[in-house]
């Protein structure tokens, strides 16, 4: 069910390909000394989920567990995780913390803001909040200081037919699921403000293929910016 690969030394994706909806979910496991899973994915693939993560290291030394923001295919499966993961902590913002607590799944994620930094031992992720679609809640993603590696959850992500095939315009393909995560264009030029100064080497999203952007980010930001919202 699941499929890896190392995407930068030390850090690989865990992708589940739904073909029916022709759409691929990631998450990414950074080996660090305190190991970090960026996104859970949900209930029902958490046993595939596990038993992939095995194939890399013990999936219950992992230290932190990255939630973007609260969705299912983000933290649906944080619980299952913190119960088999005994020094596990949550890591988000602090209005995906609120629901956490909320729906008694941890009395005390790690709330992390804009620019913060989070050691993991050998590398360490820094934090750029995202203004997300529903309410245009805060959440964030992360990025891997080592390789440059921005796991950017839905911004950049692509949806794919039910081939799996790697778009021939991955550019392009982004562009539609970044517009309709963040819809309100000036709140998007803020967060490419905020990106493009963090030496951003990979772009691994939540869904598609992790890429190699073009240099500097900017032709990416154009490229999105240039496509027709779709609904």
């Amino acid at each position: 069910m699941y499929t890896h690969e190392e995407i930068a030394p030390g850090i690989f994706q865990f992708r589940f390909f739904d073909a029916a909806r022709g759409i691929g979910f990631n998450q990414y496991l950074i080996a660090a000394e305190q190991p970090a899973l960026v996104s859970t994915g949900g209930m029902p693939t958490f046993e595939a989920l596990w038993e992939a993560l095995g194939a890399v290291l013990a999936p219950e030394r992992l230290r932190y567990l990255v939630v973007p923001h609260f969705e299912a295919d983000e933290g649906g499966a944080l619980a299952a995780f913190l119960a088999r993961c005994g020094g596990a902590r949550p890591v988000c913002a602090a209005v995906a913390a609120r629901q956490i607590t909320g729906f008694g799944l941890c009395p005390d994620p790690l709330v992390v803001k804009d620019g913060e930094r989070l050691d993991l031992g050998d590398d360490a992720l820094r934090f750029v909040m995202v203004p997300w679609e529903m309410h245009l809640w805060e959440g964030l993603v992360a990025c891997e200081e080592r390789y440059g590696v921005l796991f950017s959850s839905d911004l950049f992500g692509q949806r794919l037919d039910p081939t799996g095939a790697m778009p021939s315009d991955l550019l392009a393909a982004a562009a539609p699921m970044t517009l309709g995560s963040v819809p309100a264009q000036d709140l998007r030029y803020q967060v490419y403000g905020k990106l493009a100064n963090l030496g951003i080497r990979r772009v691994a999203p939540g869904h598609g293929f992790a890429f190699t952007p073009p240099v500097g980010m900017d032709e990416l930001f154009t490229r999105v910016e240039a496509a027709p919202m779709t609904s």
